[in-house]
């Protein structure tokens, strides 16, 4: 047994001298016939930027996606810094901390216009000289998305030109609480008037609503919380805010409860450039009665059918949604003569959508009152 395992060691090292040398002189072959590429994704630890050909062939760098650790390629990226100097679009994999050389990169791009910034792993170490750079590159940045990437959010205030902003940071499990109250704090005082798309995700409410309130540009928003503790109330207000303010918006995807609903009619009546809307209905353990609930789900596709804009065109929903039959079969015979409607079921089985609903769903499906070009519809095409 000892034998056979030093066997296959010995196999599998061999395997991997051959493949550093393959990789080796790929990655030389592809330099040195490659000429002023503007997109590139690098997963490899070599030092690429030593190679024959790699001033000639990465200087015209416009979109760099970096899949391997960067701490593994601090010296590369140190080494490419100098070649590379007109970075638009920067995404960065695997990012869970500071490093000198991925500093010097984003330092020396003129022109850093997106920035995409992901950690798979969710880690407590705060990447400070990464939040310093961004705060000194803000004012050219335009995208900007952050996952799980620890970052001291100093440098909300400053990204003026944003038009594109998505966070995913779940705060409640691995930030402390002085990070906590940090986010807070640079969310109420953030505003991006060129702001067109929102997606918030696991972020303090509160703040959230604000940043809604103080940017009042946007178009397409895209929002989930868990809505804790004193947290649920601004549930309610996010829909208060979203109709006040954002007059332009034209998709919203957000999370709510049942009982709350109702707010969502304030949005329909006030928001008439809307044309998607996506609805998840948080579970809860105790929720009341199930005809209370099919008279708040069949207000909704009521004031849909009679207040939204005749550009309206997408209705997506959870599991947890509760329709009537005969209010389900009036809605879409009312929708009869306008534009075709994606009716979208986020859900492959569910209790409260019957055969009978599936029938009615079907039956406007054929008639095409229902788009063909719906995709995910619970018992008609569930592709």
């Amino acid at each position: 047994m000892g034998l056979g395992l030093i066997k296959k060691i010995n196999i599998s090292n061999e395997y991997q001298e051959k493949y550093k040398i393959l990789e080796q002189e790929y990655y030389k072959l592809f330099i040195n016939n490659c000429k002023n590429i503007t997109n590139f994704r690098w997963y490899t630890t070599l030092p690429l930027y030593q190679y024959p050909g790699a001033s000639t062939c990465f200087s015209q760098l416009r979109t760099l996606v970096i899949i391997c650790n960067q701490s593994l390629i601090s010296d590369n990226l140190l080494g490419i810094a100098q070649i590379c100097l007109d970075i638009e679009n920067l995404e960065l994999w695997n990012c869970d901390r500071d490093n000198p050389g991925l500093i010097k990169f984003i330092e020396n791009q003129k022109n850093l216009q997106s920035l995409y910034l992901h950690n798979s792993i969710k880690s407590g170490r705060k990447c400070i000289q990464l939040s310093e750079i961004i705060e000194k590159k803000a004012v050219t940045l335009k995208r900007f998305s952050l996952e799980n990437v620890l970052l001291s959010p100093k440098f909300l205030p400053s990204l003026i030109n944003l038009e594109q902003l998505k966070l995913k940071i779940e705060i409640y499990y691995y930030l402390s609480e002085q990070d906590v109250q940090d986010w807070k704090k640079y969310l109420l005082i953030a505003s991006f008037p060129k702001l067109q798309y929102l997606k918030a995700q696991y972020l303090p409410p509160h703040g959230v609503c604000r940043l809604i309130e103080n940017s009042q540009n946007i178009k397409e928003i895209d929002t989930s919380n868990n809505f804790r503790g004193e947290d649920a109330v601004y549930n309610i207000e996010l829909f208060k805010v979203i109709a006040k303010n954002c007059p332009n918006i034209e998709s919203l995807n957000v999370n709510t409860y049942l009982k709350n609903l109702g707010g969502i009619k304030e949005i329909i009546l006030n928001c008439n450039k809307l044309r998607k809307l996506d609805i998840y209905i948080n579970f809860e353990e105790d929720d009341g009665d199930d005809h209370g609930h099919e008279i708040i789900c069949d207000e909704v596709l009521n004031y849909l059918l009679n207040y939204s804009s005749r550009n309206f065109d997408e209705f997506a929903f959870s599991e947890y949604w509760r329709f009537s039959v005969n209010n389900l079969k009036n809605f879409f015979e009312g929708w009869r003569g306008r534009k075709p409607i994606k009716f979208i079921t986020h859900f492959d089985r569910c209790y409260y959508f019957t055969q009978e609903h599936v029938k009615i769903v079907q039956k406007y499906y054929d008639e095409g009152v229902i788009d063909k070009n719906t995709r995910f519809l619970y018992g008609v095409n569930d592709y």
